[in-house]
């Protein structure tokens, strides 16, 4: 064998050897993924999601079961459509928007506001802005209502120590954006948590989700227990005259692991499978589309959608 052909050799050997490790490290990559928000537009099915990879996370996006760009994903979209995206690098929730007109409008609520200062804030298109009140405390979630947002969020309490601040949440509330926030009513039982989602179904009613150690929802100022085990609701939406929430419960009241996702209509619960955790909901005539993961525990979520109770995996 001359010397170009064993040098060959040894760039052929390292090549490979270089493949079969990358590939071995591609393997060995944290790998999970869940879906968040669902939304059906003239036969298309479109979901946003979070993907976990190697340790890197972002918004990751489906069409008709395929992973798509956001460009072709907004697209699908019909105009007045609010979607999650992932919590970005600085700790930010952050939703968006295909307004009426076309453009879009991307929201993002500071989970850390507190820390800074007692004035509740969000930012829209990248500009924030602040919440008309002397009310302590932190916006959680957002809704849409004829172009115009609309926040739930928590009162609390900021305590100190060594320099740095927390919130010590007490009551849930509405801000319609403009007046002053309105607290809503707690359950005489179990310690409240956080809310997790808001929607307007006309002026006169709003629906919060949230989470009390079980799942809830308020309807205005009157609340709705779901289920005596631990849950969350985490979107809430209506078809024609039915209140659709879609969320988890906890067979063995564990807030972490083994959970069952599910849905409720007009708080009638409909489970949907056992190891799974529901997250965004939308209905399309009769048909019933959720989408969450399956898996016990966060690091074993793999992304997939229910259509009227068929599950259909997604790719990470």
């Amino acid at each position: 064998m001359n010397q170009i052909s064993i040098s060959r050799l040894l760039a052929l050997s390292l090549i490979l050897f270089l493949i079969v490790s990358c590939k071995k490290s591609e393997d060995n990559q944290e790998r999970f993924s869940n879906g968040l928000s669902i939304i059906v537009h003239e036969g298309h099915v479109a979901i946003s999601g979070y993907r976990s990879l190697g340790g890197e996370r972002g918004t990751v996006y489906w069409l008709d079961g395929v992973k798509t760009s956001q460009t072709k994903f907004d697209q699908h979209l019909a105009k007045g459509t609010l979607y999650r995206k992932a919590i970005d690098d600085l700790g930010k929730i952050n939703y968006e928007y295909k307004n009426q007109i076309g453009g879009k409008d991307s929201y993002q609520l500071d989970q850390g506001s507190y820390l800074l200062d007692t004035v509740m804030y969000f930012y829209q298109n990248s500009v924030r802005l602040k919440m008309e009140s002397d009310s302590v405390g932190v916006l959680r979630t957002i809704g849409i209502y004829k172009d115009k947002p609309i926040f739930a969020g928590m009162f609390g309490k900021v305590s100190k120590v060594n320099g740095s601040g927390s919130l010590a949440i007490s009551k849930p509330f509405f801000w319609d954006g403009v007046s002053g926030p309105l607290a809503l009513p707690l359950p005489n039982k179990g310690i409240f948590k956080e809310v997790t989602a808001i929607f307007q179904s006309n002026e006169n009613t709003v629906y919060v989700g949230g989470n009390c150690g079980f799942p809830v929802y308020w309807k205005n100022q009157e609340l709705v227990i779901l289920d005596d085990r631990y849950g969350e609701v985490l979107q809430i939406t209506q078809s024609k005259n039915d209140i659709y929430a879609v969320g988890l419960i906890n067979k063995y009241q564990s807030n972490s692991t083994r959970h069952t996702a599910c849905y409720w209509k007009n708080g009638t619960l409909y489970e949907l499978e056992d190891n799974a955790q529901a997250s965004g909901i939308y209905i399309d005539g009769e048909d019933v589309y959720v989408t969450g993961s399956t898996g016990d525990v966060p690091v074993n979520y793999k992304p997939c959608y229910w259509k009227n109770g068929v599950r259909v995996d997604l790719p990470i």
